[in-house]
């Protein structure tokens, strides 16, 4: 190969190249004028579909005046991520026991719903809620009864 060749692949790279460049730039400017698709997010809220699936929170049955969890623990020991802790009581001897604590750490939750499909009761569901950012790891830890008795009062 003699330098003349060598020279003429140079100048076919830098031509190559040349016009990639351009065809790139051609498809950056026609999108430059499109409108815009995104959603500007903290100045527009995005309203989600039904089938969403946010966070787990607590039914309020109007019935009862509150929500129909009898902490079976079912939904512990389903958990794959192993995120959920119930505690019951019980009024008097004999009673069914009524939830009083129900706590997720929605930081190691994965969101997968088996709790909600195993629930004997129906008193879990998916919220609608997306924003969840917490500043510290405990702020991920929530009581849903509590957050359940905060909506309803």
């Amino acid at each position: 190969m003699g330098p003349l060749s060598e020279f003429k692949k140079y100048i076919l790279e830098i031509l190559t190249g040349s016009k990639s460049l351009v065809i790139g730039m051609g498809i950056t400017f026609k999108r430059l004028f499109m409108p815009i698709v995104t959603v500007q997010y903290p100045r527009r809220k995005l309203t989600m579909t039904p089938n969403f699936r946010g966070h787990i929170e607590a039914i309020y049955f109007d019935d009862t005046k509150s929500h129909h969890c009898v902490a079976c623990g079912l939904c512990v020991r389903t958990c794959p991520s192993h995120v959920i802790k119930v505690q019951g009581e019980k009024e008097k001897a004999g009673e069914r026991k009524y939830g009083q604590k129900y706590y997720i750490d929605f930081t190691k939750c994965s969101l997968c719903g088996l709790c909600v499909d195993v629930c004997p009761e129906k008193t879990l569901t998916f919220s609608h809620e997306y924003e969840l950012a917490y500043l510290s790891r405990w702020d991920g830890v929530i009581d849903i009864m509590r957050r359940l008795e905060a909506v309803t009062k």
